[in-house]
């Protein structure tokens, strides 16, 4: 063995992101971290990756959130104890970067969100910093990134890029159309204040006679949903499948959103703070910013089809890795 790479695990779309380089780092010792957050250990379970499990998400407010974060670095001590580490890897995990720096460990961190005010720390603390090929200069410059890598495509490809579409899905799940499905704002995280729209949008298809469905993140979502008589998927529920058999999708986030646009289904935004990256997409026109539930018009689709934008990203991701940890 050449040495151990360590994956820190923060949320469930950094497991579907890292799962095809974890599978293809064959020759070093691999070690998994995981927070509990989200469906990011059931994931990891169901794909039969070993992992440890370390800490949960703060919850909301910074002050809780740097008491978890602390908990995290202390734990990675333990953990990391006589292992020889070559190389630290997160998609901002902000408690694997920052105990990587305290234990003198080099590390890579990967982003494609430039709203989030915790960039400041992860891009100034990291040796190097992997953005999307879109994420504009003046960002880098002002959360203090010096080594910069940049990959083409998004990131949601590095699980879709060879995704395959289940005719089964429309019954299994009883979908009647106009199929919506959406996704609420993460309303935990730093940069999110609120749903915004999100619900009022919702009520506002159901009553056009669409069949509405939404994934919900927490107990909170789930109160509101019961109140306004919105459907739920329960979990777990096979995600991009269903995203590709709706008709329309409302995201409050980023990774589902980002997921309907590549799966070809027509994609609604509520989310507040849209990044450079959505607003890409909407000028590709990709993607429409919603301020008004009465701007989205649902109709049954047409055509059924996956977009690529960059076939070769699983090895570009792999290449990355391997040239940090030679550098």
């Amino acid at each position: 063995m050449r040495g151990v790479i360590w994956f820190d695990l923060a949320n469930s779309p950094h497991v579907m992101f890292f799962k095809p380089v974890i599978y293809a780092l064959k020759n070093f010792e691999i070690l998994i971290t995981a927070r509990k957050f989200s469906e990011t250990l059931d994931l990891l379970k169901n794909f039969g990756i070993e992992f440890i499990p370390v800490g949960k998400h703060g919850g909301k407010g910074k002050v809780k959130k740097l008491i978890a974060m602390m908990e995290r670095v202390w734990k990675f001590r333990g953990i990391l104890k006589g292992k020889r580490v070559i190389l630290a890897a997160s998609h901002n995990s902000y408690d694997q970067i920052l105990a990587s720096k305290l234990f003198g460990i080099k590390n890579i961190t990967f982003m494609d969100y430039d709203k989030q005010f915790a960039n400041h720390l992860a891009f100034r603390l990291s040796d190097v910093v992997v953005v999307q090929e879109w994420f504009p200069d003046e960002a880098l410059k002002r959360f203090g990134a010096r080594n910069v890598k940049r990959y083409k495509g998004l990131k949601e490809e590095m699980y879709l890029v060879d995704f395959k579409p289940d005719p089964e899905i429309p019954k299994i799940f009883n979908i009647k159309r106009p199929f919506v499905l959406s996704r609420p704002p993460s309303t935990s995280s730093l940069y999110q204040k609120g749903y915004g729209i999100f619900w009022e949008t919702l009520k506002y298809l159901k009553d056009k006679g669409a069949d509405v469905r939404v994934l919900t993140r927490n107990p909170e979502d789930e109160k509101i949903r019961i109140e306004m008589g919105i459907e739920s998927l329960k979990k777990p529920v096979p995600a991009p499948q269903l995203i590709f058999w709706a008709d329309a999708f409302v995201g409050g986030g980023g990774t589902m959103t980002r997921e309907a646009v590549i799966l070809g289904t027509p994609t609604y935004s509520v989310l507040p703070q849209p990044g450079y990256l959505d607003k890409k997409l909407a000028e590709m026109g990709l993607l429409k910013f919603v301020e008004d539930p009465r701007e989205i018009k649902v109709k049954e689709k047409e055509r059924f089809e996956v977009r690529t934008f960059n076939p070769r990203i699983r090895e570009e991701i792999l290449n990355i890795i391997l040239e940090s940890i030679e550098g």
